[in-house]
Order: C-alpha cells, then structure tokens, then sequence
C-alpha cells in the first residue's frame, strides 16, 4: 500500500509541476506577437523548446511504472498545444522546414521516423529540424518533395484559389426548402 501511495504522489507531483509549466507557457503563447511580426520566430521557439522538454518529461512519466491518468492527461494537452503552435508557426511568413514538415507529417498521421524512412533522410533528423536545426541542401530538397507528396502544408492553397460558378439568373430559384424535392419524399415516408 505505501509503494502505491508514493507512486500518485509522484504523479501528482509531476502534473502540478506541469500544470505549473503550461500555465506559464499559455501566457507566453498569448503574448506572441502576430506571425508577420520579425520576432514572432524567435519568440516562438522559445515556447517551443521549453515545451518539448516538458512533452519529454511527460512522456518519460507516462511510460515509467507509474500508471497516472492524470499524467496522460497532462502529456496530451501539452502535445496537442505544441501542435497548435507548431501549426501557427508553420503557416507564418518565414517558418522553417522543420515548422513545415511537422506539421504535415501530423496532419497525414506519420511518425518523424515513418518519414525519414520514406523520403531517405537520416534517423533522427526530422527530430532536429523540429529543435531549429538547418538541412542540407539535399535534405531540404528531399524534406520539399516529401511535404509536397503529403499534400503540402495543411491549410495552405499552394496559390490556387478556387473560382466560384457565377450565379445562373435564368434558373428558377428553388422553392423547396432544405433542397428537398416534394417528388421523392411521399408523405407517408417512415
């Protein structure tokens, strides 16, 4: 019973601690400056560093022997805002391959390793490019034919807009609500 007991005591340890942790790094989130603005970047790499150190914490306590729902529960609001911010950071003016190709390989539902593999890039080194390292050149060629393979940045058009039909003014406006047409619902229909 006490090896129990100091079991969830370290487990709620560990969630105050990184309730503690997201509450300042939300802060900081809702401090950033727009994703136009020079210092977005940087100040956003920082929020990112700091939570992936606190995502590898919470992922060492979820895998340990102590089995915490609040822990998981912890480790998946800590992700799911990392990828919100990596999402924002992605999409601003001047994000790195890295912002890039996270993003997209978590929109398609593909590990770092799945990728690396399949574009031919080194293990470990989507992982990098995630913490700000630069690619080769031929990596970041690769890293580009990937992102593009996988559909490109989600959320982004690639510059294709689509052109609305114009109206047709000669038809007649639908009087049927709903889009229902009388012709096939029969009032006895159930």
């Amino acid at each position: 019973m006490g090896q129990n007991a100091t079991l969830e005591g370290d487990s709620a340890v560990i969630v105050s601690l990184s309730e503690a942790a997201m509450h300042m790094y939300s802060a900081a989130i809702d401090a950033l400056p727009f994703p136009e603005d020079k210092k977005f970047h940087k100040r956003a790499d920082v929020v990112l560093s700091g939570l992936r150190k606190l995502r590898a914490s919470l992922t060492e306590a979820a895998s340990s022997n102590r089995p915490s729902p609040a822990v998981i529960v912890a480790l998946s609001g800590v992700r799911q805002r990392y990828d919100s911010l990596m999402a924002h950071a992605a999409a601003a003016p001047g994000s790195s391959l890295g912002q890039q190709i996270y993003v997209t390989r978590i929109h398609a539902k593909l590990s770092a390793q799945e990728v690396a593999n399949g574009a031919g890039l080194r293990d470990g080194l989507l992982d990098e490019l995630e913490a700000g390292a630069t690619p080769t050149d031929d990596e970041a060629a690769k890293i580009r034919e990937t992102i593009a393979a996988l559909g490109g940045l989600p959320g982004d058009d690639h510059g294709i807009h689509a052109v609305p039909t114009p109206a047709d003014f000669d038809a007649p406006e639908e009087s049927d609500v709903n889009g229902w047409d009388p012709v096939l619902v029969s009032e006895n229909a159930g």
